[in-house]
């Protein structure tokens, strides 16, 4: 009985520190330069990704085909194709989501807006049963005017948002995708408290 406890507590203090290792800061810019704005475009860029501990986002995938095959014969292309779709599936709605209903303003697709929320994933852990490892990623977010787009008004870091899921069966997907909805919440959330 006293293990169990014991176990009770170090894995609700585990949930509660991950829950708050989140990290939003501002590291170029000036977030004041937001005030006033309440439409954004959003574009999502995975161009210079990492997943987990295989570097680039090409070894990840190339070894995830490779084990889908020994799995199940001509199944590598159904996992890849998955692996993408999850992006529009899951990462970019939920981050679009829970980052509207925080910052309180309209973003989402909306090519005609004046300016645009760049969200560059910079980091995946997928996380899930077999690495015992909580769903993360780390982003960096430029937003810019659509017309100049290298040039960013203010540039935030989002470090360490964590999804759910790291035991169970729950699909890569909709851990990851947890991962964006936390990074959206304290994103806009950051963006309405410092603009107000």
């Amino acid at each position: 009985m006293k293990i169990r406890i014991i176990s009770l507590v170090l894995a609700a203090a585990f949930f509660c520190t991950a829950a708050q290792a989140q990290k939003v800061t501002v590291f170029g810019g000036k977030i004041t330069a937001l005030k006033g704005i309440d439409t954004f475009n959003i574009v999502f860029d995975y161009s210079k990704m990492n997943v987990g501990d295989m570097g680039r986002e090409a070894n990840y995938v190339k070894k995830k085909r490779a084990d889908a095959e020994k799995r199940a014969y001509g199944s590598a292309n159904a996992w890849e194709e998955g692996w993408y779709k999850d992006r529009t599936t899951y990462y970019e709605p939920k981050f679009i989501t829970e980052f509207t209903k925080q910052s309180e303003k309209a973003a989402g697709s909306y090519p005609d807006a004046r300016y645009q929320l760049i969200f560059r994933t910079k980091l995946i852990e997928p996380g899930g049963t077999l690495t015992g490892r909580t769903p993360k990623m780390d982003a960096e977010v430029w937003i810019v005017e659509a017309a100049a787009p290298t040039k960013a008004l203010v540039k935030f870091r989002v470090e360490d948002a964590s999804g759910n899921g790291a035991l169970g069966d729950i699909p890569s997907g909709a851990r990851i995708g947890e991962a964006y909805a936390k990074a959206g919440k304290e994103l806009g959330a950051f963006i309405l408290k410092e603009t107000k």
